[in-house]
């Protein structure tokens, strides 16, 4: 295979990391090649959790070809013992000559420390080559280490004028069935789907996964005072996954004990000003093994997040309609004062969903208010 230059080997490393989404978890995605007077002789990516790393496997398939060869490599090579050893010693012994590295790895037992490694022993190491891309190739796994928490993929269903359902609480549909099955793609794609209690009364979601195949998540419910409904229909499924209902640590233990008895667990955790801090929901649903998180809502979750800078990306499918003034709007959040410190997106993608607009990108926050 013929190419040009770092950026072009780097490219291919992340085509070939791309190949093994969803199934690396909790490691990260990773591609690389062996390149020898300017062709690709060697190339692999890792596969899954406890399988060869991308490194050994380019280098494997090189063979005697990476003696003296250049290594490009999208996240810095592991200098630690876990599952598999060291790929640092397995450059080391292969003779590589350069090491390209796409972006560092944030895991605090890395961090940089194989590049240095490397250079000590008298490897160039060329850092930072298509860095922005090769981070978003693993913005999941960036917030899952960096912050002890899931990522935050919020999915909304808006009018035009940014109203997610009219002001009697009807929003049934304000999106087409192409972007209802959209969002049941995402719901696969998910440890766990988070709603508020006024969600859960509004429009008794299943908030299972239908239309496409895929496990169902666990559902996680924000609600303060325990006034969610016995009857809700997210109680009577056979989902094969956990409900946990986070509330306030003043929750009358008799509210609690009633909804335990339809097989939810309840959880306190500290509030504010009568709303649950958001934060602590997190950290639990981090400790659960949850690394991808989608909130389908209401207006005043999605706002919390937004305010707590806690949204890491919005999928906005935006239905054919206006609903006024007086409907419920996207973000219960009294916002900002200046639009310099406005949460922006970044990575911006349009697409259509049957009649609707799909807009989704990356929750960006500047400035502080």
């Amino acid at each position: 295979m013929n190419a040009h230059g770092p950026e072009s080997f780097m490219r291919r490393a992340l085509r070939l990391a791309s190949r093994a989404r969803e199934r690396t978890w909790p490691n990260p995605m990773v591609g690389a090649v062996v390149v020898r007077d300017g062709r690709i002789v060697g190339e692999g990516y890792h596969h899954r959790a406890g399988g060869p790393h991308a490194e050994v496997l380019a280098i494997e398939a090189a063979g005697s070809a990476a003696r003296g060869a250049d290594l490009y490599v999208t996240l810095e090579p592991c200098h630690c013992h876990g599952k598999t050893g060291p790929c640092t010693n397995i450059v080391l012994e292969a003779g590589i000559r350069r090491v390209f590295v796409g972006t560092s790895d944030p895991n605090p037992r890395e961090r940089g420390r194989s590049l240095r490694l490397l250079r000590l022993a008298g490897v160039e190491v060329i850092d930072g080559v298509l860095e922005q891309e090769c981070r978003q190739l693993n913005r999941v796994y960036n917030v899952f280490i960096r912050h002890r928490r899931p990522y935050v993929l919020v999915k909304v269903a808006s009018s035009l004028d940014g109203r997610i359902a009219a002001r009697t609480g009807d929003s049934r549909w304000i999106s087409s069935k192409a972007a209802r099955t959209y969002a049941h793609r995402l719901r696969a794609r998910c440890q766990a789907v988070m709603v508020g209690a006024g969600t859960v009364r509004a429009d008794d979601p299943a908030l299972d996964v239908r239309h496409v195949r895929g496990k169902n998540p666990a559902v996680a419910i924000i609600d303060s005072r325990l006034e969610i409904r016995p009857s809700a229909r997210l109680f009577k499924l056979r989902r094969g996954a956990p409900v946990y209902v986070y509330t306030s640590k003043r929750t009358p233990a008799g509210k609690a004990r009633l909804i335990e008895q339809l097989g939810a667990e309840v959880i306190r955790v500290p509030s504010r000003a009568g709303r649950i801090e958001l934060g602590h929901v997190l950290s639990d649903l981090f400790q659960k093994g949850v690394y991808r998180l989608l909130v389908e809502g209401g207006s005043r979750i999605i706002g919390s997040l937004v305010e707590g800078r806690l949204a890491d990306r919005f999928e906005i499918v935006y239905g054919g309609c206006f609903l006024g003034s007086d409907a419920i709007p996207m973000l219960g959040w009294n916002g900002v004062e200046r639009v310099a410190s406005a949460p922006k997106l970044e990575n911006v993608v349009c697409r259509r969903l049957g009649r609707d607009v799909l807009v989704a990108g990356d929750a960006v926050y500047t400035g502080r208010e």
